[in-house]
Order: structure tokens, then C-alpha cells, then sequence
């Protein structure tokens, strides 16, 4: 009905639209009272001029019968004006009202979503990564000693790869990638001899931006730096940049435990089939479509170049800190200690700022967490108070997954 009677003035409710269509949303409810109001008017006016032909029948002084027919008529006609026009008033205060309240309610109520995201980056356990405060001045000293022997290497620290992992290491590692069947191992060897044996282990390797670009390092290193095992716990690749704890004090004690974790270790991996795998078994080929410093040939050999790759890095890290260490075994002891404040309760710290810091939020992103955060959550207070929405399969070898926690 209130759409009929707008409709019968095109000109005023083309107005009312225009209007309408150019005032913001909280207006909207005002020009719409205001456009129901004047076809009110219209329509008395209407009324008025519906009359006038009953007034000059009565001028003309017919019949009192015709005449008092026409006043009956013309009063139950009148009462149905009235009453149509009433109805489109409340009709048009209700909208305007509802409007109204839709409009001013929801800044009044507060309708918004509080959303954080948080890349918790989960595979990062490195205790060397940040300088940090420590007590004892020996961490000073150790810090000090391995960035100037990193940014300003003399003849006598800047050394050719082949002094610190050597040609010895080197023939075992063959045997042991030969056991595992991989292919261009013929290839890897030749890349072996003639271009990383002979690069220097700062200049030629740390700093050399290629290899950082075709992720010959950075690859092996994500999969096997820090894994979280479905029976064992956290484990560690013996390096310098987690929280390993065996023994490294020695290039012979760390190329040991190295051999034995990345070749003989079997584990089960977190958000997977209880399949047995081996750290050597998870690497993965780095491919040129994705990472286009890699050339098709190094594609190829990929999984052995990178392994190599691996284990030089974790040499000349070994032989650094070795070398410079304020005492022997000093570094090991200071790295254990950054180890037990900073990572190896990083779960928990995370899901106590997630519950504290954010107890607000109303979705939480979650970026590069490990599977096993999954269960840490649902077994919180977090998992009561949001869903928690993860991939059907959870990536157990890079374990880096995307959580959603929605209240």
C-alpha cells in the first residue's frame, strides 16, 4: 500500500529518490519520512479537489434525497482518505524508526571484529639470532669475537672450505647420500672439487648471495633444523643455530652426531601418517619454477648439492664458534642457557600471550605454526573459547601451517 501511494506521484517520489540516492545511509530514514509526508499532503489536496463536484451539486439546490446520498457518500469517503493516510504515517514513522535504529545502532553497539595475526614462525629456534642481555660477561665476549670474525676475516680465519669440512668428510657424506639412492651424485662431486672446496668459508660461502638466493642452505636447514616428532618430542639437526644438546666441542664429535641424525634417526612426523622417516629422507627437491636463481642443472641434483650445502654450513658454524669461544665448551654452555629462557618453552609462551594479550580478539590468524602447536591449543583455554580451523593435512616436514581461531 505505502509503495502503491508513493507511486502516484512520479515527480515527487523521483525527488525523494534522488535524494535518497545522494544523502548517506543515516539520512536515509529522514528523506524518507520527509517524501511520505508530502504525498500525504498531495493526496488531501487530491481529496479536496475529489470533492468539488459534490459542492457544486449542493449549489445547484437538487433534490435534499440526491443531496443527503451525496453527503453520506462523500463523509465514508473522507473517513477511508483518513484512514488510508493514517496507515501510510505509521507505515512511514515505523520505517523510519527501524532506519533509524539500524543506522545509529550498530556505532552505538560497537559491531566490530577484532582480528590479530601473528606469524609465529615455529621452524625459527635459533638462541644466537638476537643479541641479548646476559649476566655472564663471557656471552659478551663470544658475540663480539664471532661478528669480528665474520665482518672482518683475516688470511688466517678466511680459509678454504676444505680445511674446515675436508675431503675426508666429504667421501663419507658420498657413501652415505649412495646408500640413500639419490642420483647426481657423479655431478655433486664435481661441483664439490672444483668450486665449494676451494671457496673461502666467509667470503666464498657465508656471504656468497647465490647461494642464499637458490636456497642451497636455507632449504635442508628449514626441514631439519627443529622437528617435532609424534613420540620423541622436539629434535634437533646438530648445529649451532638451535637447541641441540649433545656434544659439539670438538669438528669430530659434531660431524658424528651430524652423520648419525640427518642418515640414521628415524622418527615419526607431527600431522602426518605414522609413516617412519629419516631427516635425509625429507628433503626435498628446490625447484627453478619457484626459486629462479637454481639452474636447471642444480634443479637436478638438488637433493644431494643441498645436503652438502648443509653440511659445510654446520662446519664452518662449529669451527667459528669453537675458535673463538672465551673458553673451551664455553659456547655450548651459554647456548643451552638461551635455549631453556627462549625456545624451548616457545609454545607455551606464545599461547599464554595469545590468551592474555589478545584474550579480545575475535579471529586470530596464525602463520608458520607447527603442528604440534595444534594440539597445545585445543588442549587450552584457547581451544574452549575458539574453533580452531587448520588444513585437512598438516605439513609435518616444513611445519609451517596456517591456523584460524574463531570465537
Amino acid at each position: 500500500a505505502l509503495v502503491a501511494a508513493l507511486s502516484r506521484r512520479p515527480r515527487l517520489n523521483a525527488r525523494a529518490r534522488t535524494e535518497q540516492g545522494c544523502a548517506p545511509p543515516q539520512h536515509q530514514a529522514g528523506l524518507f519520512l520527509k517524501a511520505a509526508a508530502a504525498t500525504l499532503m498531495s493526496e488531501m489536496v487530491l481529496t479536496r479537489r475529489e470533492m468539488s463536484p459534490l459542492g457544486a451539486a449542493s449549489e445547484d439546490e437538487e433534490s435534499d434525497t440526491v443531496l443527503d446520498a451525496a453527503h453520506d457518500k462523500l463523509t465514508r469517503n473522507r473517513l477511508m482518505h483518513w484512514r488510508v493516510r493514517l496507515g501510510l504515517v505509521v507505515l512511514a514513522v515505523a520505517a523510519s524508526i527501524a532506519l533509524l535504529y539500524h543506522s545509529f545502532g550498530q556505532s552505538a553497539h560497537g559491531a566490530y571484529l577484532t582480528v590479530a595475526t601473528w606469524n609465529i614462525a615455529a621452524i625459527n629456534n635459533n638462541p644466537f639470532e638476537y643479541w641479548i642481555t646476559h649476566d655472564d660477561a663471557d656471552y659478551n665476549q663470544l658475540m663480539t669475537s664471532v661478528q669480528d670474525f665474520i665482518d672482518a676475516p683475516d688470511e688466517t680465519k678466511d680459509v678454504p672450505v676444505r680445511e674446515v669440512f675436508k675431503q675426508s668428510q666429504f667421501k663419507e657424506l658420498r657413501d652415505l647420500m649412495a646408500a640413500e639412492g639419490w642420483s647426481g651424485l657423479d655431478e655433486t662431486e664435481t661441483r664439490w672439487i672444483e668450486d665449494l672446496s676451494k671457496r673461502h668459508i666467509i667470503s666464498g660461502f657465508l656471504k656468497d648471495k647465490s647461494l642464499g638466493d637458490k636456497r642451497l642452505t636455507s632449504m635442508p636447514d628449514r626441514v631439519t633444523n627443529t622437528i617435532n616428532t609424534l613420540s620423541q618430542g622436539v629434535v634437533y639437526r646438530p648445529t649451532v643455530i638451535n637447541c641441540f644438546d649433545g656434544d659439539m666441542s670438538s669438528m669430530r664429535k659434531w660431524w658424528r652426531e651430524w652423520k648419525n641424525f640427518m642418515f640414521n634417526f628415524t622418527l615419526k612426523l607431527q600431522g602426518t601418517s605414522s609413516a617412519v622417516t629419516r631427516p635425509a629422507a625429507m628433503l626435498q627437491k628446490i625447484k627453478q619454477s619457484k626459486y629462479p636463481a637454481i639452474t636447471a642443472e642444480e634443479e637436478a641434483i638438488s637433493i644431494p648439492l643441498q645436503t652438502l650445502c648443509q653440511a659445510i654450513f654446520d662446519a664452518i658454524l662449529v669451527h667459528i664458534v669453537t675458535t673463538v669461544s672465551p673458553t673451551p665448551g664455553k659456547w655450548q654452555t651459554l647456548r643451552l642457557q638461551m635455549c631453556e629462557a627462549l625456545n624451548k618453552r616457545k609454545d607455551e609462551r606464545t599461547k599464554a600471550i595469545l590468551d592474555n594479550s589478545y584474550a579480545d580478539a575475535d579471529v586470530i590468524f596464525l602463520q608458520e605454526a607447527a603442528a604440534a602447536f595444534l594440539s597445545v591449543v585445543r588442549s587450552s583455554s584457547l581451544g574452549s573459547r575458539y574453533i580452531v580451523g587448520h588444513a585437512a593435512s598438516l605439513d609435518g616436514k616444513r611445519d609451517q601451517n596456517s591456523l584460524i581461531l574463531l570465537r
